[in-house]
């Protein structure tokens, strides 16, 4: 990469930190004052605010490690290289994602792995639990034509089969 485009981002990362550092004063003071103010009343709606408040910190932390991350691959000399496979990241997806350290390629790939990890952990069944364990969820039987009804068949011995019928 020519480093007129690393003194770029250098020059882009230090000043997301010090944007950030500068805001982190401001919101302290703001807070300061907003813990002085009020009545009870506003207790909930000040408790909502912080926790909120608490969520985009740890984002903006989260967010500053990957930018210290990018300052660490510019000192290194492997700033714009994928750091799963070591081929080039395009600088038109640095300047989308000015802290990305994966290539396009190799970032869709670790996306349709965690998309892959999301779905075999949502449920199967509409929302609805199964609770017993005595339902055997390959037993499960739709009626033809009908999509309201689903009908589970557990097996509570081998002579006797019970049916149940929910509607969807």
């Amino acid at each position: 990469m020519e480093s007129k485009t690393l003194e770029h981002f250098k020059k882009l990362f230090i000043e997301i930190k010090r944007n950030s550092a500068l805001e982190n004063l401001g919101r302290n003071e703001e807070q300061d004052l907003a813990l002085k103010s009020g009545d009870e009343i506003d207790q909930t709606n000040r408790e909502r605010d912080e926790r909120l408040i608490l969520k985009l910190q740890g984002r903006q932390r989260f967010y500053l490690k990957k930018v210290d991350a990018a300052l660490d691959r510019i000192e290194n000399g492997t700033f714009g290289e994928c750091t799963e496979c070591g081929d080039d990241i395009s600088e038109s997806r640095l300047l989308a994602r000015p802290t990305a350290d994966l290539c396009i390629c190799c970032k869709e790939e670790q996306e349709r792995g965690e998309g892959h990890v999301l779905y075999e952990n949502k449920s199967h069944t509409l929302g609805k639990q199964i609770l017993s364990d005595k339902i055997n969820p390959s037993l499960v039987n739709t009626n033809p034509g009908d999509d309201n009804i689903v009908q589970f068949h557990s097996k509570s011995d081998l002579n006797n089969i019970n049916t149940q019928t929910f509607a969807r």
